[in-house]
């Protein structure tokens, strides 16, 4: 009632006072300015994109010359469907990297308290998703998905502290800051 600022509502924990020093480190900066790679699913939906992009111009190329040559209708059939499997593709890629971009990227202080993984094995190869649960400098926590990229991927641990990137519930990217 006084105009004064709220009292923070939790009391600060030793992690808190851990993790509020990381803004003091030398490769703090450089860390929150770090643009991460691009995500998986928008790199699926670009791919998308392109290729339908692609099939939709070949296909309309063909069409045209099909209908100027006076070519069989049925190769007109075949060049209208792969440019309507062309739009198909496009407007899915479209639509895919619209949901990958709806939650803002957010750059978070955290550290690393928990580490599971589940995989699911294809017919010819495995895939792997991560899940690390991170607690973050304002005391709040929560679990984030990472895509498993290969072997050469260097795995968070716990105990791990750094700069989080996310995008919703996934876990983009992490640059350590040991404090």
């Amino acid at each position: 009632p006084d105009g004064s600022p709220a009292a923070p509502t939790r009391k600060q924990t030793a992690l808190m006072k851990r993790l509020a020093r990381m803004k003091d480190h030398k490769d703090f900066e450089k860390a929150m300015a770090h643009t991460p790679p691009t995500e998986e699913a928008l790199e699926r939906a670009a791919s998308s994109i392109r290729l339908g992009g692609l099939l939709l111009l070949v296909g309309g190329v063909l069409s045209l010359l099909n209908i100027a040559g006076g070519i069989a209708w049925f190769a007109l059939i075949l060049t209208g469907a792969l440019a309507a499997f062309g739009i198909k593709l496009l407007l899915g890629g479209l639509a895919r990297r619209k949901e990958a971009l709806k939650d803002p990227l957010e750059r978070r202080i955290a550290l690393v308290s928990d580490r599971r993984s589940e995989t699911a094995l294809g017919w010819l190869a495995g895939r792997t998703i991560y899940f690390f649960r991170l607690e973050f400098d304002d005391g709040t926590g929560g679990e984030f998905r990472y895509p498993g990229r290969g072997v050469a991927d260097d795995l968070l641990v716990k105990g791990n502290t750094g700069v989080a990137f996310l995008r919703g519930d996934s876990l983009i990217a992490w640059k350590n800051i040991k404090v």
